[in-house]
């Protein structure tokens, strides 16, 4: 689409979550480089980048960032080249932000990747010694200044490469004549064969036959090749039109005959058995976190969350309103004994500590009993108390057609609770929430501008909490 329609290119921008990834993979590889001193960066583009990397290769130069290479249609930017133990030989190095080497399909791609940039360096003339893998360490804790050689592990992926070569160039070279198309194919990918999270930026405009909700939507479709495959081959796109007597899940099955019907599929047996074993006070409590590649504090390890926020909105007994209470870490430092003294104060041993995904909020809680020993009891203490209000939508208690399959709070309470929702909001999501706290908190940041972030983060973490407190009201009939 970047090549050969160029004006459709603004319509795909980046999510939020798209943003942070990059900015993670630059933090990333800054401070990756420093496992290579005395390496020269490739600063020029295009040509000129590939003219400097042939001066610096022919020279005494022993590592280079960004060498960039052209050669037989192809073009490559890689992370590191180095001088090999061989004479004459380089060996490449491919940085990722990964938290140890992956396995299955994520791992294929990074081989992938340093197998495109090997075949083109050798298109090129340049003989390949070793290809590796530089990734973090998720062993690594942080205790006092960073150390690099800690925090990321190399590994030697050169037969992994080797293996997957012969099949890779054959991709590479159908991919190059894909581009050099002169008209347009009429299918312009194939992510119709997986479930909606995994479609590209340009499904819509790929698959235009196929509404914004579709049986791509049904949960966890994508996770049976055959039955997605079956639904495209008999072009069978619209929820309405999936055959009553096609075989589904028992989830699918209800969020289908929900659709149908568009009416709820109600449980309250269910329901009332839930919510009946909640005892009071009732906790309703959610956490905001930022999880760094990088980690920024003693304690912390690669991608641990930093629990920068929560709201807790407190209920005595079923005829009082809501108490309030509230965090938020307002600079860039270390909040995790703040937060696990408040959380001793304000939760007592007796009562029911009500969240929407109980594995988040307990991970967060064993984190901080992890870094602090002395409150390890209390934070196992808390999770004991912890139940998840989400259950009832996810094992399908409640279902609504409006969900379409979802059971985010976001989908879920302005169904539920029609007076109540997300939209006009200036954060409405967790990723947005993370990169702003990042934001307010970064030394260059004016006085003003934290003050509107802070104030955006209370609004959203509050309605959080808030949101789960008015849902349960109306699950009771209240």
């Amino acid at each position: 689409m970047r090549l050969h329609k160029p004006e459709l290119v603004e319509s795909f921008t980046l999510t939020e979550f798209d943003k942070h990834l990059l900015e993670q993979g630059n933090e990333v590889e800054a401070e990756a480089r420093k496992l290579f001193p005395g390496a020269v960066l490739v600063s020029a583009t295009g040509d000129q980048a590939v003219n400097e990397t042939c001066r610096l290769m022919a020279g005494d130069t022993d590592a280079i960032f960004q060498a960039t290479f052209l050669a037989g249609g192809f073009f490559a930017k890689c992370d590191v080249i180095k001088r090999g133990a061989m004479p004459g030989t380089w060996d490449l190095f491919e940085i990722k932000g990964t938290n140890s080497k992956k396995e299955g399909n994520e791992d294929r791609d990074h081989i992938s990747d340093l197998g495109f940039q090997k075949h083109v360096l050798e298109f090129a003339g340049v003989t390949v010694g070793h290809a590796n893998i530089v990734h973090l360490n998720k062993e690594y804790i942080r205790a006092g200044n960073l150390d690099v050689q800690a925090l990321f592990t190399v590994s030697d992926s050169t037969d992994q490469v080797d293996a997957l070569s012969a099949g890779l160039l054959e991709d590479m070279h159908a991919a190059r004549e894909y581009l050099n198309k002169a008209i347009e194919p009429n299918i312009g990918c194939d992510c119709h064969l997986s479930g909606r999270s995994r479609h590209c930026r340009t499904f819509a405009y790929s698959h235009p036959e196929i509404p914004e909700y579709s049986v791509h939507d049904i949960v966890r479709i994508g996770q049976s090749k055959k039955k997605i495959e079956y639904l495209m081959d008999e072009r069978i796109f619209v929820i309405d039109e999936v055959p009553d007597e096609y075989e589904l899940g028992d989830a699918q099955l209800m969020q289908v005959r929900a659709h149908k019907s568009q009416k709820s599929i109600i449980d309250v047996g269910e329901i009332e058995q839930i919510l009946g074993s909640y005892t009071f006070p009732l906790y309703f409590f959610d956490y905001e976190t930022y999880a760094p590649a990088i980690p920024a504090f003693d304690g912390y390890g690669p991608y641990v969350k930093i629990p920068f926020q929560f709201s807790l909105h407190t209920l005595r007994d079923a005829e009082t309103k809501p108490e309030h209470v509230e965090f938020l870490q307002l600079d860039r430092s270390d909040p995790t004994r703040a937060v696990a003294q408040l959380l001793d104060q304000y939760i007592d041993p007796k009562g029911t500590v009500i969240v929407w995904y109980a594995p988040f909020e307990r991970g967060v809680n064993k984190e901080i009993g992890e870094r602090l020993r002395e409150y390890a009891s209390q934070m196992e203490r808390i999770n004991g108390q912890v139940r998840d209000l989400r259950d009832i939508f996810a094992k399908q208690h409640y279902v609504h057609p409006d969900f379409r399959g979802s059971t985010s709070i976001k989908d879920v309470l302005p169904v539920v609770v029609p007076e109540l929702s997300y939209d006009g909001m200036a954060i409405k999501e967790g990723t947005a929430a993370s990169e702003q706290w990042w934001a307010m908190t970064a030394a260059g940041t004016e006085a003003g501008e934290r003050t509107t972030i802070a104030d955006a983060l209370r609004a959203y973490c509050k309605l959080d909490s808030y949101a789960m407190y008015a849902i349960w009201r109306r699950l009771l009939g209240r």
